[in-house]
This record gives C-alpha cells, structure tokens and sequence, in this order.
C-alpha cells in the first residue's frame, strides 16, 4: 500500500509520518511546499517539495 500526506512537513503531518513510519511498512510519501513546515522534520518516507496547486 502507498499512504501520502500532504503537508508532512508541519507539526501535525510530521507527528502522522512519524506514526505511519513506526507502525507501518507501506510506502510513504511526503508532499510539502515548506512555507511553514521543516525538511528536517519528516523522519520517514520520501520527499517531494511541492505545492498541490502545481499539479
């Protein structure tokens, strides 16, 4: 299974990918455009900095 959360860069999506990483073993994806949100954050899962008004 593939999970994707947008804005896992801020506080509340952060604290989510952190869940998903320790409890599951699907596939996480990260999409955040990092306005307000830190790379640094996202412990799990890959990265696309992006904003969903680009696509």
């Amino acid at each position: 299974m593939n999970i994707l959360v947008t804005g896992g860069a801020g506080y509340i999506g952060s604290h989510v990918v952190k869940q998903l990483g320790e409890q599951t073993d699907h596939k996480i994806t990260v999409l955040d455009n990092l306005v307000t949100g830190f790379k640094e954050s996202i412990l799990y899962g890959d990265f696309i900095e992006a904003d969903l008004s680009d696509f």
